[in-house]
């Protein structure tokens, strides 16, 4: 049997012993938190990891743990200047010992944390971020969408017990302008690790049916700014910056600025401003509205005017020049009734002498006359005579004279050839 012979809790005691002698101090290193629990005694454990710079593979893993005393000191230091809180994904730089325990095994002991170094390395991330989406192009093409002129049909995106929500819309229904919105809720995660996925499915809910509505708000408020971190994530970045419908981020910052506020559409602080946002854009339509009904009046006003200045000058000349015309046509008018009269007086003047001359024509022509100048007028049983062939011997025949008549008794009948009947 080897004479060096010793039992694990032996051989680990001496593990211990090397380590201590050979690592006696504490070293500041840089890791990246995998995990992080906290315990009801206050105690904080951690796995810490380092990955590969270009694959993101693990190269190392550690267990690492800060004790309550220390940890309810660190934590608050830390959050309060990085506005942050400590989580898994994001590096620090710790100061730490190295321990080995025989029953639990190697581990690092957290005594201190420099916020410098993780605030850096958030900003790094957050502008590699940035840089990512210029260089991919995306960065400002929910910017470049058209935002509607009156925005009524919203889908929110929050948690249904948030106070923010509640103050969202608070200044949507009692708005004093009397404006009527209609909003539909997506519940999604509003903070922590899974906030950015939850978010992001929301989104994906609302792009399903994206024609119901004009826009998209995104609104959190209240809660550390810490949270702030979540709105930096890239796939929520992105997925904003492509989609389809304007979106409107208020999730409750007041000096900080998300990469999600960033890329939206609109970016305001708080979910009340947003509401006001919404609030004001529809009473700048009204005020459009307003004006363009202003502008529309006064054209139609002027124009009429002017119409009516033109009907009164046409009016007045028309008066002129019925006035003309018809003085015109009355002149005209007295001319040929004169020329008319003239004429009728002509016309009648040469009817009376025609008919003067007609008269003595009759007057020449009256048997009475004519017998005056010692004509007379014979007649056979009333009728005229003017041949003698119809007379017969025996016949009876009245001699009308100038003064009295002549009746005689054909005895007998004397033709132009001197035959007698």
């Amino acid at each position: 049997m080897p004479e060096d012979r010793r039992t694990l809790s032996q051989l680990l005691a001496q593990v211990k012993d090397v380590l201590v002698d050979q690592l006696p101090d504490r070293y500041w290193i840089v890791a990246e938190i995998l995990e992080l629990h906290e315990n009801r005694n206050g105690h904080c454990y951690l796995e810490l990891i380092e990955k590969h710079p270009e694959n993101d593979s693990i190269l190392a893993r550690a267990k690492a743990n800060i004790w309550a005393s220390r940890y309810s000191m660190l934590r608050p230091f830390f959050e309060s200047s990085t506005n942050t809180r400590l989580k898994s994904g994001i590096k620090i730089l710790c100061k730490v010992s190295v321990e080995f325990h025989p029953q639990y095994g190697f581990s690092l002991n957290i005594t201190d944390i420099d916020p410098a170094y993780t605030l850096g390395d958030l900003a790094r991330k957050k502008q590699e971020v940035i840089s990512r989406l210029r260089n991919e192009g995306v960065f400002d093409m929910n910017r470049e969408i058209p935002f509607p002129e009156v925005p009524q049909r919203l889908a929110v995106i929050s948690s249904e017990t948030a106070a923010g929500y509640g103050d969202f819309l608070e200044t949507l229904n009692n708005n004093s302008h009397g404006f009527l919105f209609s909003t539909t809720l997506f519940p999604a995660v509003m903070q922590g690790e899974g906030a950015p996925g939850s978010i992001t499915a929301a989104l994906d809910q609302i792009h399903e049916s994206e024609s119901d509505f004009d826009c998209v708000a995104i609104i959190r408020g209240g809660g550390s700014k810490a949270d702030l971190e979540s709105f930096n994530h890239y796939d929520l970045a992105y997925y904003i910056s492509q989609f389809p419908l304007p979106v409107i981020t208020g999730i409750g910052h007041e000096r900080d600025e998300s990469v999600a506020d960033m890329v939206a559409a609109k970016a305001l602080k708080t979910p009340t401003s947003v509401g006001e946002y919404l609030v004001d854009k529809l009473l700048s339509f009204e005020f459009r509205l307003s004006g363009l009904h202003d502008r529309m009046a006064a054209m139609v006003k002027g124009r009429v005017q002017g119409h009516v200045s033109r009907l009164e000058r046409y009016q007045t000349d028309l008066v002129h020049i019925s006035r003309g015309m018809l003085q015109k046509q009355s002149d005209n008018l007295l001319q040929k009734v004169q020329l008319l009269t003239r004429g009728i007086d002509i016309l009648l003047s040469r009817r009376g002498d025609h008919l003067t001359l007609l008269a003595k024509r009759t007057e020449l022509v009256d048997p009475k006359n004519i017998l005056k100048r010692g004509y007379s007028l014979t007649l056979m049983d009333g009728k005229a005579l003017t041949s003698v062939r119809d007379i017969k011997r025996g016949k009876l025949l009245e001699t009308r004279l100038s003064q009295g008549t002549i009746v005689s008794k054909v005895e007998h009948v004397k033709t132009d050839d001197k035959r007698e009947d």
